[in-house]
């Protein structure tokens, strides 16, 4: 949600960073309509079908891969991007230090293997085999350059993801040492997303548009190519790319990768049904059985990390009252929600930490619908009615009706919720500038606990966007940072939880699933339960 949000998803998707909707997968809230002319369908589709000869590994190479994104990309440099959409690029262009598999494990990526000298002395080997695209190695000054970036800008959501570590040398070329304030059981976990990407100093220091045109900056598998705003954006294959596959084989093996912005669900699945796209980023919840039951489609689905929900600016009015946020806590029918806009594609939230983590408890009970509790806190709050306006991203009728069904359900309870809705771009600028009351925005979710709470709910988190502060969650959230014992971790995390819920900073609705929907021909597709869609391994069949 704000800093790495995703906008509501549609049952059928995984949010990230900030997700945001009503929707399927781990973005649902930006969506352009997608309409495109006979002609060009034809020539996309042609295209996707194209490939050259199979590669060592029998696998076909070549052709050029359509994806649909729920929302134009919003930043492509990792030191300031907050949005989904964003990381489901950035991590096709840059490889990050560790990486997360399907099985939420940390595997090597541009480190091969690491050692704790001490609880707060962390040593990385590198690879030195790898340059980046512009030609120049990556080596431990690299990864020097990219970490002190980060560590020199408190303002960017990637400070609070790594903020114990003070300072990070190179031993060697391809040795370089973490230097910890204190132990912090989640550096690893920080560091398979933006904060562990690392990104050509030369780039860095050029004062290339990392932002909108990073163009050479990565070492990943693809590079960057061109962004149109609003329409597409290109990468094409690295050819000096690093990565093999398990037989050998040189990676990637797609030629380009096109990603569109499509907000509309409906059109998304259009697309997908007649193959203009051969990936669709989400899915609309009333999509689901039909792309299930489509013999030129596959549609897979596992549990996701993320949650969904929307944010409760604790410092402005009316939500400067606690018990007006409670109010609104029990004025939200989240069964209805998760049956009438859903159809049960994901399952009830209680809280930020889904039933796939580790971390998770069923013994913490959510809020229920219960017009007549928040009746009671309207009057502890010395209110007899509430009014406040949420601001929900434009562009999806899924989003527009998850915003209707909660302004109806509120109504029952004698609270008005007024309905604004902005891009997906304006809606995160506005929610970090806490210019709102309530904020339509969701998380595509972390596989440690860590990337789900800390930034979000501690004091000062880089998406703590609801300004919420409660001295006994930050020292339970900092504790669990501090050691390495999972069962502590666990009760750390649940009791912060508990609280958190108490003090309502955020409406939490529903946790997300993360999904395939792709065209039959789509080979070598792997779910991730962060939802991001990794292209190295894919291929077009």
């Amino acid at each position: 949600m704000s800093q790495q949000r995703a906008r509501p998803q549609s049952p059928g998707a995984g949010s990230s960073d900030r997700p945001a909707r009503a929707r399927l997968s781990a973005s649902f809230w930006r969506r352009r309509l997608f309409t495109l002319v006979s002609a060009s369908m034809l020539a996309l589709t042609l295209a996707a079908c194209g490939g050259g000869a199979p590669s060592g590994s029998g696998v076909k190479t070549g052709g050029t891969l359509n994806v649909g994104l729920d929302s134009d990309v919003v930043k492509l440099d990792p030191l300031q991007s907050t949005a989904l959409v964003d990381r489901q690029v950035m991590l096709n262009i840059y490889d990050t230090l560790v990486r997360v598999d399907a099985q939420n494990n940390i595997q090597p990526d541009l480190a091969t293997k690491w050692t704790y000298e001490s609880p707060t002395q962390l040593t990385f080997t590198l690879r030195s085999d790898v340059k980046f695209q512009d030609g120049t190695p990556f080596n431990a000054d690299a990864v020097v350059t990219n970490i002190n970036r980060i560590l020199n800008d408190h303002a960017s959501p990637r400070y609070s993801e790594i903020s114990p570590v003070t300072s990070v040398q190179a031993i060697d070329s391809t040795h370089v040492q973490f230097n910890l304030s204190k132990p912090f059981a989640p550096l690893l976990a920080a560091l398979t997303d933006r904060a562990g990407m690392m990104l050509s100093p030369t780039a860095i220091a050029s004062g290339e548009d990392l932002v909108n045109a990073p163009k050479n900056a990565g070492s990943g598998p693809f590079e960057f190519v061109d962004w149109v705003k609003g329409d597409h954006l290109t990468l094409q294959r690295n050819p000096n790319y690093w990565g093999k596959s398990a037989s050998g084989a040189s990676l990637p093996y797609l030629d380009k990768i096109v990603y569109h912005p499509i907000t509309n669900e409906s059109v998304m699945y259009t697309n997908l049904q007649t193959g203009t796209i051969q990936v669709a980023g989400s899915l609309g919840a009333t999509d689901v059985a039909a792309a299930q039951a489509n013999p030129s489609l596959t549609y897979k689905q596992i549990p996701g990390l993320s949650f969904y929900g929307f944010e409760l600016n604790t410092q402005a009015a009316p939500f400067n009252n606690v018990h007006a946020r409670r109010a609104v806590e029990w004025g939200v029918n989240r069964q209805e929600i998760l049956t009438s806009v859903l159809h049960n594609v994901g399952v009830v939230a209680q809280g930020p930490i889904s039933p796939s983590s580790w971390a998770y408890s069923a013994s913490i009970a959510p809020y229920s619908y219960d017009p007549a509790k928040a009746k009671a806190e309207l009057q502890a709050a010395g209110l007899t009615s509430l009014t406040f306006t949420m601001i929900i991203p434009s562009g999806s009728p899924a989003t527009a009706q998850l915003a209707q069904f909660l302004q109806s359900e509120l109504q029952g309870a004698g609270i008005t919720m007024n309905i604004k809705q902005e891009t997906f771009a304006s809606l995160l600028s506005d929610s970090a500038a806490h210019n709102y009351q309530a904020a339509l925005l969701g998380w595509s979710g972390r596989p440690d606990p860590d990337g789900n709470m800390y930034s979000w709910f501690h004091t000062g988190g880089g998406f703590n966007d609801m300004q919420y502060s409660d001295p006994q969650v930050d020292t339970l959230l900092d504790a669990a940072r501090a050691t390495s014992v999972q069962a502590q971790r666990a009760s750390d995390y649940q009791q912060a939880e508990t609280l958190m819920l108490q003090d309502a900073p955020y409406v939490f609705l529903y946790h997300g699933v993360s999904i395939q929907a792709t065209t039959k021909n789509v080979q070598g597709y792997t779910i991730l339960p962060t939802g991001i869609m990794e292209f190295a391994n894919v291929s077009l069949g």
